[in-house]
């Protein structure tokens, strides 16, 4: 039997550089912030763990209640500090004696950065754990923070 076979007619691709797909998927690229990547699709690459470009849902509120953590963890510090308090942390102490603003530096400007790393790494399973943690962790100092701040304004009124 003789056929012939005719080719389809081809298209002019519009593309430049190569086959994206070729490529895997970097951690930080110009999508992290603008992309639209939310969740991964595939069960297969849910399983290895998957960058996506950016977080929603209970991931993202996680994320945001830790940045809040760490910021009213700054502030109650450093109020607590102005009425007679100490910093445990000999760490930030020793970034305290270099003044406020090296204080602040230190415990807030890592945040931007932690957040974006937080958000893109959503489908990693030790990320998840870690965020739940710090969470539980930032969430008790907190609680412990306040109750300082209690016991001083009380001793403040009488």
């Amino acid at each position: 039997m003789n056929s012939t076979r005719t080719d389809p007619p081809r298209t002019v691709s519009r593309r430049t550089g190569g086959d994206r797909r070729l490529m895997p998927t970097p951690m930080l690229s110009a999508y992290s912030l603008r992309g639209r990547r939310t969740r991964i699709r595939r069960d297969t690459d849910l399983l290895r763990g998957r960058y996506v470009d950016r977080s929603t849902g209970r991931h993202l509120i996680l994320i945001v209640l830790l940045m809040l953590f760490v910021s009213l963890d700054a502030a109650s510090t450093l109020w607590i500090i102005d009425r007679g308090g100490t910093e445990a942390n000999p760490v930030m102490a020793n970034t305290l004696e270099r003044g406020v603003g090296w204080f602040l530096l230190v415990k807030l400007g890592p945040l931007p950065l932690a957040f974006t790393l937080l958000s893109v790494h959503r489908y990693f399973g030790w990320v998840k754990a870690a965020l739940a943690l710090l969470v539980v962790v930032y969430g008790a100092l907190m609680i412990y923070h306040f109750t300082i701040l209690a016991r001083i304004l009380v001793h403040a009124d009488t």
